[in-house]
């Protein structure tokens, strides 16, 4: 195993530890913090881990008890209005995500991103009207990008 771990100025962290990068963390990061600014909230700190599939398998069994995979973790160690967490990332879920929604796969992987992100600003998904409200938001930020 190996990772990459590229820094910028930002407190946005992306962290490689499988082949997958992104095309420009950069760009990524500073898409992010408009997002967190339109949320209201102030970055602290906030690191991306794109990893195995078999990684997140053992990591959402050990911290939710769920035996599969996801496309996205996110940690949440915030407090009032300041943003702080990890958010990690499956490639091969959202691979297959992209495949079974016919969306392209970079798409996809920011809508995961947005998605982790949106948790750690408050936002839940667990059923329906809730779900609605997160696609809602998801799409309102992508279209930023």
């Amino acid at each position: 195993m190996f990772v990459v771990v590229l820094f910028n100025m930002s407190n946005i962290k992306f962290f490689y530890h499988t082949s997958f990068s992104l095309p420009d963390d950069k760009k990524t990061s500073e898409w992010l913090e408009r997002v967190i600014k339109q949320e209201k909230k102030a970055l602290f700190s906030l690191e991306y881990s794109f990893i195995s599939k078999e990684e997140m398998v053992r990591i959402n069994k050990k911290h939710l008890g769920h035996n599969y995979l996801t496309d996205v973790l996110s940690f949440d160690y915030s407090n009032a209005d300041n943003i702080y967490g990890e958010v990690f990332v499956c490639e091969n879920a959202i691979r297959a995500n992209a495949d079974a929604l016919n969306q392209p796969f970079f798409a996809e992987t920011n809508r995961v991103l947005v998605h982790g992100l949106l948790h750690l600003c408050g936002h839940n998904d667990k059923n329906k009207k809730e779900q609605e409200a997160m696609s809602a938001l998801e799409d309102k930020y992508l279209s930023l990008i």
